[in-house]
């Protein structure tokens, strides 16, 4: 790795630099190397503090990714409602090698992609055939990404969009029918959405059980990107539950689930990845996937923004000098 100075990467160099396919490869290159035991991680993987005296939300991870090799440390500070866009999102990025600073990369604009990405690169391995339609659950930033990335992995023909406010859901659904020449629908209610729907994914700020499992279609793939909503009868029901991490999930599982909830979970998205466990057995297996998003991905996608800032010249030089005093 270079000895050069630190250099400073904002939200708008990332999406510069960052293709969907960039996005996808780094995301399923660390769930793979999770998978493998190549990545360090700390014990406890996340610092809290929740909330402080002013409703904030704080929280540090780090891990070491051995097979790049780079190091990073996310740290995340946002209001109780983190739906509402303010937050600080940075991801510091070290050279393993020397333990000398690389990057600091604001993650804001990284974060909904990496977020949606993990969950639909989940989903397009686990579908039975080829899925033609798509319920989402949720209207706002990051089911606007999701449907970027769904278009690109399935060849979808429908979408149907439930939402709390009618106009995000109209919105949603234009966007769909003229970006993506796909039959949209703006759903009346969650359940109008998601019955019979082949896949199906919930992005909002409920934080609270959305879905019923008579709802779902066997063979359906359901994704949730908060671990309240798919619901307490729907994740014990299902035939086949993948999360992207146990140890980051168990405490939450619990706590919204019972005791219990941790042995529901069948496999995680890695394991499925590098075929230490099958997958989908049944094209009438239903699907439940849970994701909370994992630090690695954080600084694989990172450290992808940094290397191509580096080959093209781009980003802030920070004016701190790596030489001992």
């Amino acid at each position: 790795m270079s000895m050069r100075g630190p250099l400073f990467l904002s939200a708008q160099d990332c999406q510069a630099l960052l293709a969907p396919t960039d996005v996808l490869a780094a995301v399923e290159a660390a769930l793979r190397s999770d998978a493998a035991g190549s990545v360090r991680w700390p014990k406890p993987r996340n610092l809290n503090i929740a909330p402080d005296a002013f409703g904030n939300h704080y929280h540090l991870k780090a891990c070491v990714l051995e097979d790049l090799p780079v190091a990073g440390v996310r740290l995340v500070a946002h209001p109780a409602d983190e739906s509402s866009g303010v937050a600080t999102r940075w991801v510091v990025l070290i050279d393993p090698q020397s333990t000398r600073p690389l990057a600091i990369v604001d993650e804001r604009w990284n974060y909904a992609q990496r977020t949606v990405a993990g969950v639909i690169v989940a989903a397009r391995r686990l579908a039975a055939g080829e899925p033609r339609s798509l319920a989402l659950v949720g209207a706002g930033r990051l089911a606007g990404a999701a449907l970027a990335y769904y278009t690109r992995l399935f060849r979808l023909a429908e979408v149907r969009i439930a939402s709390r406010r009618e106009e995000t859901r109209l919105a949603l659904a234009a966007q769909a029918a003229a970006q993506y020449g796909l039959q949209a629908h703006a759903a009346d209610s969650v359940e109008a959405a998601v019955r019979g729907a082949e896949l199906v994914l919930t992005c909002t700020s409920a934080a609270r059980p959305l879905l019923e499992p008579e709802w779902i279609a066997p063979g359906a793939v359901v994704a949730a990107l908060e671990t309240a909503e798919p619901g307490r009868e729907l994740a014990e029901q299902v035939d086949l539950f993948v999360v992207d991490s146990r140890e980051q999930l168990e405490k939450e599982l619990i706590e919204l689930f019972g005791p219990e909830a941790p042995g529901w979970v069948d496999a995680s998205i890695g394991e499925v990845m590098v075929g230490s466990h099958p997958g989908r057995t049944s094209p009438e297996q239903r699907v439940l996937i849970l994701t909370q998003g994992m630090a690695s991905q954080d600084v694989a996608l990172a450290y992808k923004a940094y290397t191509r800032a580096v080959e093209r010249g781009l980003g802030t030089a920070l004016p701190v000098t790596l030489d001992l005093v």
